[in-house]
């Protein structure tokens, strides 16, 4: 008797056999831990010397897709649309994170998930929510039939998404960044969460913190690794207590990749 086809009982055998879902996983050692109709949970460790926020996108990306695509039949797949996180903490750098999400509503081709993201202790360090389209076509066939091996130690973020950028201004700056291929999705394209990433890293540099409230809603995917994503950031408002700014990813030609906004206050 063949191996059932669909989502979720890829998704049990690679929690069984403690098997990476995909290149971005593998590289960063998120590893699936339960899984179930509409549920999930996952955990990540974080790298010393890399962003918080860079790193909480891939493992919130990771568990509000899996929450969704749990519940899918075989020759579907989803694609992320929109992507938000609330920070609410900051472990320290090196901790391992936990995430758990659960899709809260389904209805026409769209998914919307939750998640929370908490510490080593349990603490809460971000709220996430995501919004997941349907596919179904020739990449939605190689989902987990491709996964890798776990790489040697975890990849950090800045490795995965080598980047450069110009000084920022009181208006903002420019990056540029080449995702390795160790970015990649299951279906092959670049992961929404690494992706995320640049515009999360744009936004840092240009406004000098972190931002509390992040989202990002996606245009097109990054179809390969290694082409170049620029990211443009613009420095909306930069108060000493409030500071507003937003990025657009494009490509060479200009077309653009995603959008996102970043908000900071600090009391």
């Amino acid at each position: 008797m063949s191996e059932d086809p669909s989502p979720l009982a890829v998704l049990r055998r690679l929690v069984e056999e403690g098997a990476p879902l995909a290149p971005i996983h593998a590289a960063t050692h998120a590893e699936l831990t339960v899984i179930d109709r509409g549920s999930c949970s996952a955990r990540m460790p974080t790298v010393p010397g890399d962003g918080l926020l860079e790193s909480l996108l891939i493992l919130a990306d990771f568990v509000l897709g899996v929450s969704y695509s749990s519940t899918l039949r075989a020759g579907d797949r989803i694609v992320t649309v929109r992507l938000g996180v609330q920070l609410l903490g900051s472990p320290l750098s090196g901790e391992a994170l936990t995430a758990t999400g659960r899709l809260d509503s389904a209805r026409g081709g769209v998914g919307l998930s939750s998640a929370e993201i908490t510490d080593r202790e349990g603490r809460p360090v971000a709220r996430c929510v995501g919004r997941n389209a349907v596919l179904t076509d020739d990449l939605a066939g190689r989902y987990g039939r491709m996964a890798p091996s776990w790489s040697s130690r975890p990849t950090p973020w800045r490795m995965i998404m080598p980047h450069r950028g110009e000084d920022p201004t009181r208006d903002g700056t420019t990056m540029v960044a080449h995702p390795d291929r160790t970015s990649l999705n299951s279906a092959g394209v670049v992961q929404g969460g690494a992706l995320a990433g640049i515009a999360a890293r744009g936004l840092v540099h240009a406004l000098d913190v972190v931002p509390d409230d992040f989202s990002v809603s996606f245009i097109r995917p990054v179809g390969a690794a290694g082409q170049p994503v620029m990211c443009r950031v613009v420095v909306e408002h930069g108060g000493r207590r409030l500071r507003v700014g937003r990025a657009e990813l494009v490509d060479e030609r200009g077309r653009l990749y995603a959008l996102a906004g970043g908000t900071a206050y600090r009391p």
